[in-house]
């Protein structure tokens, strides 16, 4: 959960409502909004009609709210601010090409991952996801590659606060667990994510260190299951060199 900083609650909330009408997978209404934020109506109506007023957010002829077009500007100048996305852009696109698959690359935002640049499969199915969405860090192969690349001290204060929310059948929700697959990752070099975060998509994520072989973004590989191949070394191969191969561009001494 995010902190607040005393004083700027109001801020905190216009983000909030931001964040939410982000995150719905339809334009959301109001009463969406009411239902989601947790706000009085009177608040979430002033907030609405501020965030309209700086062009963050719209509202359609049907009622409903999308972000603004004044995001796409700040979006695009944070993007380009993001050093990791064109160092790893080349090696992204030949992990894509060798494998035939989706491939991302996510950053860490308190705790969660973010997409920041994403390059799709020439596949007709494709994985329905997008540069700028967030995700959790236990249910997907790039927030656990992240998550298990930290140092002991930030792996446990992170664990210590975690919600390890149930998105499918399939999430990891309990800390042993987690702690297990951490461990393994730092022998393997590489985590599955097997419909955990989306029921039919299975992801093969790994981490980008820095030159204190501090992780500083993470990279997976995302899969229809439908389209698995058995040998996973045909997925984790290629993925490993390719943050290999980021991270000593990125000043990090690895083999």
């Amino acid at each position: 959960m995010t902190k607040i900083v005393p004083g700027t609650q109001s801020f905190s909330r216009s983000i909030a409502v931001l964040q939410a009408i982000s995150d719905c997978s339809a334009p959301p209404t109001a009463a969406d909004l009411l239902v989601d934020c947790g706000l009085s109506r009177p608040t979430l109506f002033r907030i609405l009609a501020s965030l309209e007023a700086e062009g963050l957010a719209r509202k359609t002829n049907q009622g409903c709210y999308l972000p603004g077009i004044r995001l796409v500007g700040l979006a695009r100048r944070a993007l380009e601010d993001i050093d990791i996305r064109s160092l790893a852009r080349p090696e992204l696109e030949s992990l894509r090409d060798r494998t035939g698959e989706t491939v991302h690359l996510a950053i860490r935002s308190g705790d969660e991952m973010v997409y920041i640049d994403k390059i799709e499969s020439l596949k007709v199915v494709r994985m329905a996801s997008s540069v700028g969405a967030r995700v959790a860090l236990h249910s997907t192969s790039v927030g656990k590659s992240f998550l298990s690349a930290l140092p002991a001290a930030e792996f446990d204060a992170v664990m210590a606060r975690l919600d390890l929310n149930k998105l499918t059948d399939q999430t990891t929700t309990t800390p042993q667990a987690l702690i297990e697959q951490a461990e393994k990752y730092r022998h393997l070099g590489y985590i599955n994510d097997d419909q955990e975060n989306e029921t039919g998509i299975s992801c093969f994520g790994a981490a980008i260190l820095n030159e204190q072989l501090k992780p500083i973004a993470a990279v997976s590989i995302s899969v229809p299951v439908f389209r698995v191949r058995a040998e996973r070394s045909f997925y984790t191969n290629p993925l490993q060199e390719c943050v290999t191969n980021i991270s000593r561009a990125a000043g990090a001494h690895v083999t």
